[in-house]
C-alpha cells in the first residue's frame, strides 16, 4: 500500500426531502449572496424555483445563471465569473450533476484571480483561493458533488482541461451534497445510462493498480462495481426505483472521492484519452468510456493476467479456467461489454455514438492522441504506461 493523506470535506446530506435543508446549509456556510448554477433545461426549473423560495424565505439573496451544456463550456464560467463579482456573491450552488458543478467550481476559482482562470487549467498559474460552495445534485455520474476536481472545455479549440487540489489545501471541494434520490427519477435513459458507467470507469481506473497489499481497497472497488453492475439496469428498468436511484447517487461520490483508491495510484488512461475524445467530439463522457474501457482493457490484459483474473471472478463470479487461465480474463471483459453495451443499452462504437465518418480520420485520431501528452513526457498511465501508438491503436478500435 502506498502512502496517502486522505482527506473529505464535504457533508453528505442524504435522504428524500433533503433539499429542505438547503438554506440551513447555506448559512452554516457563510453564505448570504448565493449563484444559483444550471442546465436551464425545463425538467430542471421547478427545483431551481423551489429553492430560490428556501433561500429567499430564508433572507439569502439569489442571482441565477443557467445554460450549462455537457462537457462545460469555458464561456459559460467567464459569464458567471462577471455575475458573482457584480452581484458580490459569497457562495454558489450548483443544480444538476457534473457539469453544472464542474462549471461551479471553475466560477468559485474564477472569481477571486485577476488573470484568466484558463491559466489553472493550463497549468500557467495556481489558485490560491475560491468561494466556496454547495451542491444540489440531480444525477448520479462524475461523483463531483464530493471531489477537489473540476473539468472545463476550451470550445474554441476543443480542448478538455482539469484543474486538481493538491491534499494540503482543498479549495474546491463543495462544503456539502444534498443528495435525493427522487430528484435523479426524471433524468433521461440514455443520461442514466451513460452516469452508471462513469461510474464503473471511475472504480475500473482505480481498481486496475499495480501497487500492492491493497486487499481491503480491493474489496472496496469490487462491492462499488458490483453495485453499479446490478443497480443501473435496474433504473432503467425502473426509473423511480427509490433503491436502485439511491445506491447509484450514493455510490458516485464515493466512486471518485477518494475512498476507493486509498493505498493505490489506479492507472486513468481511459479517462485520459476520452477526455480528448470528448473535447473533440464533444461526445457524453460516460458514454465515450463505456467505448473506451473494454478496448483498453483488451490492449493490457495480457500483461496484468492475474489482475484481469481476479476481476473476472471476483466481480462477474466467472468460474476459473484451468486450462486456460486466459479465457477467464477475456470472459470478464467480455462480460464488461454485455454491461455496457447490452444491460445498458449504450453505443459501441463512435460511430454509433453519433461521430460522423469524416471527423474520424487517422490525422485526426493522432492529433486527439496527441494532446493527451500536453504535460510532456512519452509515455501515461500509473499502472500500464502507453504512448502515442498505443492510444492509437485503442482509439482506432473505438471508431
Amino acid at each position: 500500500m502506498i502512502d496517502l493523506v486522505l482527506r473529505s470535506t464535504t457533508d453528505t446530506i442524504y435522504g428524500k426531502g433533503s433539499v429542505a435543508r438547503v438554506a440551513e446549509l447555506v448559512k452554516q456556510h457563510g453564505g448570504t449572496r448565493v449563484l444559483l448554477h444550471h442546465v436551464s433545461e425545463p425538467f430542471i426549473q421547478p427545483l431551481v424555483n423551489e429553492v430560490r423560495s428556501i433561500l429567499e424565505e430564508s433572507g439569502i439573496y439569489c442571482a441565477d445563471l443557467g445554460g450549462v451544456v455537457p462537457n462545460p463550456r469555458i464561456s459559460t464560467v467567464y459569464e458567471g465569473i462577471e455575475l458573482c463579482r457584480r452581484e458580490r456573491i459569497d457562495f454558489l450552488l450548483p443544480i444538476g450533476g457534473g457539469s453544472s458543478i464542474d462549471s461551479a467550481k471553475a466560477i468559485a476559482l474564477g472569481v477571486p484571480y485577476d488573470g484568466d482562470v484558463w491559466d489553472f487549467f493550463d497549468l500557467k498559474a495556481v489558485p490560491k483561493t475560491a468561494l466556496p460552495l454547495g451542491v444540489v445534485s440531480t444525477f448520479a455520474a462524475t461523483g463531483s458533488e464530493s471531489t477537489k476536481a473540476t473539468i472545463v472545455t476550451k470550445e474554441e479549440e476543443r480542448l478538455k482541461r482539469g484543474w486538481e487540489d493538491d491534499n494540503d489545501k482543498i479549495i474546491i471541494r463543495p462544503r456539502f451534497a444534498i443528495l435525493d434520490p427522487v430528484l435523479t427519477f426524471t433524468a433521461p435513459r440514455f443520461q442514466t445510462a451513460s452516469g452508471t458507467a462513469d461510474i464503473i470507469s471511475h472504480m475500473c481506473e482505480n481498481y486496475f493498480s499495480v501497487d500492492g497489499d491493497n486487499e481491503f481497497s480491493d474489496h472496496l472497488c469490487e462491492a462499488g462495481l458490483k453495485t453499479a453492475i446490478k443497480f443501473g439496469p435496474m433504473a432503467l428498468e425502473d426509473p423511480c426505483n427509490y433503491e436502485a436511484r439511491g445506491a447509484l447517487m450514493f455510490l458516485s461520490g464515493y466512486a471518485i472521492n477518494g475512498y476507493m483508491k486509498f493505498g493505490r495510484h489506479g492507472d486513468w488512461n481511459c479517462h485520459a484519452l476520452e477526455h480528448e475524445m470528448s473535447g473533440e467530439w464533444d461526445i457524453p463522457h460516460g458514454a465515450g468510456l463505456a467505448i473506451v474501457t473494454p478496448r483498453w482493457m483488451r490492449h493490457i490484459y495480457k500483461e496484468h493476467l492475474d489482475l484481469f483474473i481476479r476481476f473476472a471472478t471476483s466481480v462477474f463470479h466467472i468460474p476459473y479456467n484451468v486450462i486456460s487461465p486466459e479465457k477467464t480474463a477475456l470472459a470478464g471483459i467480455e462480460a464488461m461489454e454485455d454491461v455496457f453495451f447490452r444491460k445498458l443499452g449504450l453505443p459501441s462504437t463512435l460511430r454509433a455514438l453519433g461521430v460522423p465518418e469524416e471527423k474520424m480520420t487517422d490525422e485526426i485520431l493522432h492529433k486527439v492522441c496527441k494532446r493527451i501528452f500536453y504535460m510532456g513526457g512519452e509515455a501515461y498511465g500509473d499502472m500500464h504506461a502507453l504512448r502515442e501508438e498505443d492510444f492509437f491503436a485503442i482509439l482506432k478500435q473505438c471508431v
